[in-house]
């Protein structure tokens, strides 16, 4: 394992997420909104999450969440069958607003009149 990897920490999460909200347009802040978790969630993904406990899940959508995966420090796309465990992992270094446009590509365009 990396010797110089160390997990984030809920608050270190915190500080993250403010940062990339603060960053977000209105359309994306919205989408956000309706998918984040009220408090992020430790959830289990193994192997790959085992040492450091797991991932924090922010977001939740149908069997998907959005989970930050600290290894490679972005946000990641993940499937769950089961509330608490990623069933999958993914080593994406993506930002919170890029991960959520890949997700939603119309979240960022304007509503139409």
């Amino acid at each position: 394992m990396n010797t110089h990897w160390s997990p984030i920490t809920e608050s270190g999460l915190i500080n993250l997420l403010s940062q990339a909200i603060a960053g977000m347009d209105t359309g994306i802040q919205t989408f956000w909104h309706m998918v984040q978790l009220p408090k992020p969630e430790l959830w289990q993904q193994h192997p790959w999450g085992d040492e450091g406990c797991g991932f924090w899940v922010l977001a939740v959508m149908g069997k998907r969440c959005i989970y930050y995966n600290d290894i490679t420090q972005g946000f990641c796309l993940g499937n769950f069958s089961k509330w608490g465990v990623i069933d999958d992992y993914q080593d994406e270094k993506l930002s919170l607003s890029e991960r959520l446009l890949r997700f939603l590509p119309s979240a960022h365009e304007p509503a139409k009149a």
